[in-house]
This record gives structure tokens, C-alpha cells and sequence, in this order.
């Protein structure tokens, strides 16, 4: 009895033992299973962003033009252009453009083609002023593009300049004309005793006064204009962007830096770059302006086998281009 007692504990503790290595053995199986999973999962994202580049899913998506002095309320149209591998127009795509304004306000459109091959466009009305985020997804690309400084309505800018140029036209001229009209009261006066008496004073005070009365006159009139003229030049100076950062905007919006990383540019969190073989990264890059010119207006001439498409800018865009490119 004793040793089949024994033998029920000893299978007992064995059972026991059993179970808790089972248990055990299941818990790692089951740790080991989730680092798998999570593993195969990394795995899988990783394939599911760099097959398709691999495989000729990307492209170049290139602004016609940087979108400038948008009002609030008011359509405004954008073109762009998306090139496959940067060389080749890709026809039948449904562009989405989305803005949005403190992840307050959003805004979606679709865009169309139109023109050349691989070419669409699009209007946009965007409600509130402020500073837009905007991106245009095309071809499995999703390019962010520049900050879109949205202005108040026109209707409150012009009300409100004016109210200011009519203050200053009347601070300005009342005085001017006060004195005008009493110079040629008194010269009207003066030119009466000078007719009726042949007085030499009295003419000499009538021309006085009218030459005084004519002088005020015509600064009365003149003066207004020339201040409407300098607000207007300090207006247009204080809203331009700088040559470095129009070449930054620039370098976004034409997709220089879906090929070309440049640290001047944005971040890599903010914009995805291929950087293909032999796209040159721009970050601490500078060149002599010459060679960059050529290289902006026509990539082939500095070198035929060039990958690099052709952008068709404007003189002054590829000014801005080689002044951020050369920037510290």
C-alpha cells in the first residue's frame, strides 16, 4: 500500500511537473510566435513600400507653376505633370489633391487631364485664409507639396485701403486748400484796387498771390499720389518671397526632391526621396552657377545620358533653383 501510495505521489509531482513544462513550453511558443508575427509583419510593410519602387511604381509629379496670391473664396486652377521613373507620361490616372488647415478644415478634389500626355489640372476653392498642406497623389506617389499661404477675401483688403488713402488724401489736401482759395480771395481783392487805383502794390500782391494759390494747387493734387505709389512698392516688396526660399518652394514643387535629397529642402520625415542611382544628394552640394544653368534649362547638354527630365522652367525659376542649391 505504502509504495503504491509513493507511486501516486512521485506521478502526482510528475503530472505536476508535466504541466508546469507545458505551460511553460506554451508561453515561449506563444512569445516566440508574436516576435515571428511581428517580425513577418515589418517584413511584409517593408516589401508592401519597396517592391513597388522596385517594380517601376514611382514617378515624378511636377507643378506647372507654384500657386501665388490665392484668396480665400476664390477658384484658382494648378497643372502638373506626373512622369513615370521621371521620363515617361503616365495617361488614365485620377489625381486626388487634399488641403487641409489646422486638420480643421479639409478639401479634396479630383483632377483631370488635360494638354500635353501625363498632364492634368485642377481647381481649387479654398474657404479660409491661413496656411494650407496640401499633396497631390498620383501613381501610388503621394507628394506633399509647399505651404500654401491663403490671403482674406480682397473685398475687406480693398475696403480697408480705402478708408486709409481716403484719411490721408483728406489730412493732406485740407490745409492745401484752405490756403489756395484764401490766395486768390486776396489776389481777386488786390487785382480790383490795382485796376480801379493803378496801384503798383496792389499788383504786385495780386501776382503773389495767385502764383502762391496755383503753387498750393498743384501739391494739393500731386502729394496723394506719390504716397498711394510708395505703399503700394512696399506692399509688392514686403509680399515677395526671398530668391532662396522661392528656390526652395521650387525645388518641391518640381519634384527635384523625389530624386534628390536635400536636408535644406525638408526633412526625410516630411517628404519620401528614391534617390535613384546616380541622383546626386544636394544637402552640402554647390556648383558653378553656369553649369547649373545649363543643367536646369536642358539636362542633356551637360551630359546625354541624363536621367534627369525636362522641366521646362523659366528663367527666373531656375535663378531661384541655383540660389537655394548654392545656399549655406
Amino acid at each position: 500500500m505504502l509504495r503504491y501510495a509513493q507511486h501516486d505521489m512521485q506521478r502526482g509531482n510528475l503530472s505536476t511537473l508535466s504541466g508546469v513544462l507545458i505551460q511553460t513550453l506554451l508561453k515561449e511558443a506563444d512569445m516566440f510566435s508574436k516576435t515571428k508575427l511581428a517580425i513577418g509583419l515589418a517584413l511584409l510593410l517593408t516589401l508592401f513600400f519597396t517592391i513597388p519602387v522596385f517594380a517601376g511604381g514611382w514617378a515624378v509629379i511636377t507643378l506647372d507653376e507654384l500657386p501665388m496670391n490665392v484668396t480665400a473664396g476664390e477658384e484658382f486652377t494648378i497643372g502638373f505633370t506626373v512622369l513615370q521613373h521621371g521620363k515617361t507620361p503616365m495617361n488614365g490616372l485620377t489625381p486626388i489633391i487634399t488641403a487641409n488647415l489646422y486638420k480643421e478644415e479639409q478639401f479634396t478634389v479630383t483632377a483631370r487631364e488635360e494638354g500635353e500626355p501625363g498632364h492634368y489640372t485642377a481647381t481649387l476653392n479654398l474657404p479660409k485664409e491661413g496656411d494650407w498642406n496640401w499633396t497631390i497623389e498620383a501613381f501610388s506617389m503621394q507628394q506633399k507639396m509647399p505651404t500654401l499661404s491663403v490671403s482674406a477675401p480682397k473685398v475687406a483688403i480693398v475696403n480697408e485701403s480705402d478708408s486709409v488713402t481716403e484719411s490721408t488724401t483728406q489730412t493732406s489736401t485740407s490745409p492745401n486748400f484752405v490756403i489756395a482759395t484764401a490766395a486768390f480771395v486776396i489776389g481777386l481783392v488786390s487785382l480790383f484796387f490795382a485796376v480801379q487805383r493803378k496801384s503798383k502794390l496792389a499788383a504786385s500782391i495780386t501776382a503773389l498771390c495767385l502764383m502762391i494759390g496755383l503753387a498750393l494747387t498743384v501739391v494739393g493734387t500731386s502729394v496723394p499720389a506719390v504716397e498711394a505709389q510708395g505703399e503700394s512698392s512696399s506692399e509688392v516688396i514686403e509680399s515677395s518671397l526671398s530668391q532662396v526660399e522661392y528656390g526652395r518652394q521650387l525645388f518641391i514643387a518640381k519634384g527635384c526632391i523625389t530624386c534628390h535629397y536635400n536636408s535644406k529642402a525638408a526633412s526625410r520625415s516630411e517628404y519620401w526621396t528614391i534617390e535613384p542611382t546616380g541622383a546626386t544628394n544636394l544637402s552640402n552640394f554647390s556648383a558653378d552657377p553656369l553649369i547649373l544653368e545649363m543643367r536646369l534649362k536642358d539636362p542633356t547638354s551637360v551630359n546625354s545620358n541624363s536621367q534627369m527630365p525636362q522641366l521646362e522652367l523659366k528663367k527666373e525659376e531656375i535663378d531661384a533653383l541655383i540660389a537655394f542649391i548654392n545656399s549655406d
